[in-house]
């Protein structure tokens, strides 16, 4: 199968997993969409599911690869990461960049958003499997940036601050706004930034004890 084959199906199978009216997509309408005999997909992807996983992976490649490159600048800066540093991380990855297909980025946005909200499961273990070493340092500035924070509160907020920039971005999507396509310096993505911002520094309240009876 030719790399641009191998493509459009993956372009078809990510538009039709992430529309929630087509909630069961099948090979055989993917197939359509994509223009190719349902045996092919069959044969290069072995089922529905695999073929699933590889849009999914599709999807997160470009934005952990853009993550991976704004940690590596937080690395390197003198002084430790901010909770704004880190809160940018789950924001601007996302954005639509320049070359980006505009229906095919937001596509890949709602799809993510979907695996996330719908099968938590099986969207830690594909980040884990192929995106572990982005994840596990991002968890390390996380803890530079909020030594203060138990290690389950911080990853707690992590699952919640990644859920919420899909969640805000993939609805924009839905509406048809331009929120993708929206600069780092948008106001509108300036306030969620502040918003998870504000929500990774809360003060932790799941640790405490309750007071002794007097």
């Amino acid at each position: 199968m030719s790399q641009d084959t191998r493509e459009r199906i993956l372009e078809a199978a990510t538009r039709l997993f992430a529309d929630s009216d087509s909630g069961g997509a099948s090979l055989r309408a993917i197939a359509r969409a994509a223009d190719v005999n349902p045996a092919l997909l069959h044969y290069h992807f072995g089922g529905r599911e695999a073929l699933f996983e590889a849009a999914v992976r599709r999807a997160l490649e470009p934005v952990q690869a853009r993550r991976a490159a704004m940690m590596e600048g937080l690395r390197a800066a003198p002084s430790p990461a901010s909770a704004r540093d880190l809160a940018r991380l789950f924001v601007i990855p996302l954005l639509a960049v320049e070359g980006d297909d505009p229906e095919g980025h937001a596509a890949c946005i709602r799809l993510l958003a979907r695996v996330f909200a719908e099968q938590r499961t099986l969207a830690q273990d594909l980040t884990l499997k192929h995106f572990g070493a982005v994840m596990y340092a991002f968890g390390d500035l996380l803890g530079e940036a909020l030594p203060s924070l138990p290690a389950p509160t911080r990853f707690r907020r992590m699952r919640l601050c990644a859920q919420s920039a899909l969640d805000a971005l993939a609805g924009a999507a839905v509406a048809g706004t331009d929120l993708l396509d929206a600069g780092a310096d948008d106001p509108r993505i300036t306030e969620l930034i502040d918003f998870l911002s504000g929500g990774l520094q809360a003060q932790d309240t799941t640790s405490r004890r309750a007071s002794p009876p007097r």
